[in-house]
């Protein structure tokens, strides 16, 4: 008897011990207080550690779907893995924070702080000009109507009286004006500033955000400040570009158009190019867009012909024996439906092509007694340049460098329509001349064998080297600004608290 009273009682406690566990419950605000990790005096809380690790969780599930289209579910390996980042960053940005205080660089100096208010203000007035436009497009305030009415008064003053004895004179209408505005200058720059906070814009915000780019200027500054790149580095990355390059280009020659046309830096030019100018007599506006037009009728058609065709050909393949009145009813439908759009789609297909095609036709018609006198120039010996003047619609022929070069033509390319390509090619000297028109769909055209375009590297210019060593010296200075970091960090006294962090 003993036994089972002191059994109960031991279940008793028990009960009592677990319902003590769970009214104690959690409290989130004591446990984001927990210190995740110390850097030298400044403790870092879960808390803090929590929001940094949930932002990075989000930025990258956005990124993902932004970019990639993709849905990304976190896993606990992956919030592991951002919370180790997220760490990192922290420890890092304190350190950085540290620095800047040990530097001198926080509080920021007088000039530098002055400079970051006008910043401030600036920013402040930019966004209110854009909110006003976009919450308050029409409205006008007591003091602008005021001056308005006033200055069209002034106007009406200035301009002599015409009215009839019944109707009153543009003064008079003027003097009798009554103003409709009711919010002042000092109420709409109110709403203004409530409009830009609800949004997350303030000048405190401004204000730390330019605070914190300058004092990282600062700092790059003064860790990059022995960095520098020599001429002998400039002219040795120089010959590396242009090995790497010609490797490049010799075995792929049409690379070097590409390059040129995206505006890559190029440093060498591959052997066979030459500079093709060209004189377009383009078809007309109108006839381009009715001829695109058309041509995406024609595409809709034929792709619903195919998509209506597998479904029949599905249809057709089914076993219907066992159909019941209803479901053959409701097959015999579809059927005849999908018929029906397909009749309906060549239709249209029919039509459009016989449009396209009329259409085509009367583009080159209006053109053509124009390209043919150009033409008949060309060939007579007229001067090329003084035709692309007089009749060339052509606008990438009126930059440099394709106004004096001509478009980049190689063997195999495959930048331009084919007609184009093959009467480029097939222009034997510098000098010489298409003897016929060539037909694109932009229209037709007049080409000349402009230049042979001379093999090897580029000759290198003090720009070419100027550019290559602003390029080298901030990749230098970034390269040294991340290893002062990592040096700070090492030597900055960082404790960590992995158990809090779970």
């Amino acid at each position: 008897m003993k036994k089972g009273i002191a059994l109960i009682a031991m279940l008793a406690l028990a009960v009592v011990m677990l319902s003590g566990c769970n009214l104690i419950g959690y409290d989130e605000e004591l446990d984001g207080a927990q210190v995740v990790a110390k850097v030298n005096d400044t403790e870092i809380t879960k808390a803090e550690w929590l929001a940094a690790r949930d932002y990075l969780a989000s930025y990258y599930q956005q990124y993902m779907q932004q970019y990639f289209g993709y849905t990304m579910e976190l896993t606990e390996e992956d919030l592991e893995s951002y919370g180790e980042s997220a760490l990192e960053q922290l420890i890092e940005s304190q350190v950085v924070a540290d620095k800047l205080v040990e530097l001198g660089f926080d509080p920021l100096g007088e000039e530098d702080a002055s400079e970051v208010e006008s910043y401030a203000d600036s920013m402040i007035s930019f966004y209110k000009m854009l909110m006003r436009y976009q919450n308050y497009p029409d409205l006008e305030t007591i003091e602008e109507e005021a001056a308005r009415l006033q200055e069209e008064a002034l106007v009406a003053a200035a301009t002599p009286d015409e009215a009839t004895p019944d109707e009153a004179t543009p003064a008079e209408a003027q003097e009798t004006a009554e103003p409709v505005a009711t919010i002042t200058n000092a109420e709409l720059d109110e709403m203004l500033e409530k409009d830009l906070n609800a949004a997350g814009y303030s000048r405190d915000y401004f204000v730390q955000s330019q605070t914190f780019s300058v004092q990282q200027d600062l700092l790059k500054e003064y860790a990059t400040k022995d960095v520098a790149v020599s001429d002998d580095e400039v002219k040795a990355e120089f010959d590396s570009r242009v090995a790497s390059q010609k490797e490049s280009f010799d075995a792929n020659p049409a690379l070097y158009a590409q390059y040129m046309n995206n505006g890559t830096d190029c440093y060498y030019v591959p052997a066979g190019y030459r500079g093709v100018k060209n004189l377009l007599i383009k078809i007309s506006d109108e006839k381009s867009s009715e001829i695109s037009d058309l041509n995406s009728a024609v595409t809709t058609a034929l792709s619903t012909i195919d998509d209506a065709q597998s479904q029949l050909d599905e249809l057709s393949a089914e076993d219907t024996s066992a159909y019941d009145e209803e479901a053959l009813a409701s097959y015999n439908a579809q059927v005849e439906a999908l018929k029906e759009q397909i009749a309906s789609a060549q239709e249209t297909l029919t039509d459009s092509q016989a449009k396209l095609e009329e259409t085509t036709l009367a583009a080159y018609a209006e053109i053509e007694a124009t390209a043919q006198e150009a033409l008949d120039k060309a060939l007579a010996g007229e001067d090329f340049d003084a035709l692309l003047e007089e009749f060339g619609e052509d606008t990438g022929m009126n930059s440099e460098p394709n106004k004096s070069r001509g478009y980049l033509v190689c063997e195999g390319l495959s930048l331009y329509e084919q007609s184009f390509q093959d009467a480029a090619m097939a222009l034997e000297q510098v000098g010489d001349v298409s003897t016929e028109l060539v037909k694109t769909s932009y229209g037709y055209h007049i080409l000349q064998y402009a230049t042979d375009v001379a093999e090897g590297e580029v000759e290198y210019t003090d720009e070419i080297k100027n550019d290559i060593h602003d390029e080298m010296l901030t990749d230098a200075q970034d390269a040294a600004y991340d290893a002062a970091i990592t040096q700070w960090v090492s030597e900055a006294e960082v404790k960590t608290y992995p158990k809090v962090m779970k």
